[in-house]
């Protein structure tokens, strides 16, 4: 994943400013009522170019923040840098989390669950967030079901941010259960010419009866799945839901 975000880093909030990161924050905080203690200290896993761990550490946490890029991280430590507490900023695949101490919750945005495309890894993930977990806590993670993914197979769509222009191809494999989307990116040079980059991205879609087992297997217990960034109970597995489980 590390690879796959090299490129788009410099221009991925401008590409990404339609993302409601204020919903997610909301509903981060609305799932942190699961914990049996109202948390403080809060790790924000695969997080990425840092908008919403700054948006959690406007709210009063004291927020660490993990992601597997360095160039991700680079946009996020600037981003946060002129916090009265700035978050701790590490650099760790979510399946090789190794923090100094526990945290009081955890939360993982923006489909970064999908990343993981190997479900070994994906327990070990989890495995490592209950390790770190404080009993009580809870850890908040959003999904792409596959629903979402075969709705999204064959689209095209293109976007255009400050000096870069993009093109997202979307395709879904029902028997892997495999995504991936190939992004296009070009950059403006001096000049009027473009430098063209290609990144390709693979996600898989999980079922919630898998993440409960994968879940479990950690020590934490689903608590519940909620449809995107609403209050309501997911009654199907479709578009994006939100999960939450305490250890």
């Amino acid at each position: 994943m590390s690879e796959a975000y090299s490129a788009l880093a410099e221009a991925y909030d401008a590409l990404m400013r339609d993302v409601p990161y204020g919903d997610f924050a909301h509903q981060i905080e609305r799932l942190f009522r699961y914990a049996k203690r109202p948390p403080h200290l809060v790790l924000d896993l695969a997080c990425g170019t840092g908008t919403l761990t700054r948006l959690m550490a406007e709210r009063g946490y004291e927020m660490i923040g993990a992601d597997l890029s360095p160039e991700m991280l680079d946009v996020a430590r600037a981003k946060c840098d002129d916090l009265s507490c700035p978050p701790v900023f590490i650099c760790q695949g979510m399946a090789e989390l190794d923090l100094y101490g526990t945290v009081e919750a955890a939360y993982c945005c923006l489909d970064s669950v999908n990343y993981v495309t190997d479900l070994r890894e994906l327990r070990r993930a989890f495995a490592r967030v209950a390790l770190f977990l404080e009993p009580g806590g809870v850890f908040v993670f959003d999904i792409k079901t596959r629903a979402m993914f075969a709705a999204m197979n064959g689209v095209t769509s293109a976007a255009e941010a400050d000096a870069c222009f993009s093109v997202w191809q979307y395709g879904f494999d029902g028997k892997s259960n495999l995504g991936v989307h190939i992004v296009e990116l070009f950059f403006e040079q001096q000049g009027g010419v473009y430098a063209r980059m290609t990144e390709e991205h693979m996600q898989r879609a999980y079922t919630l009866e898998t993440l409960t087992d994968a879940l479990a297997r950690a020590g934490l217990t689903l608590c519940g799945a909620f449809d995107g960034t609403t209050a309501r109970r997911a009654k199907n597995e479709e578009g994006r839901l939100f999960l939450v489980a305490r250890k």
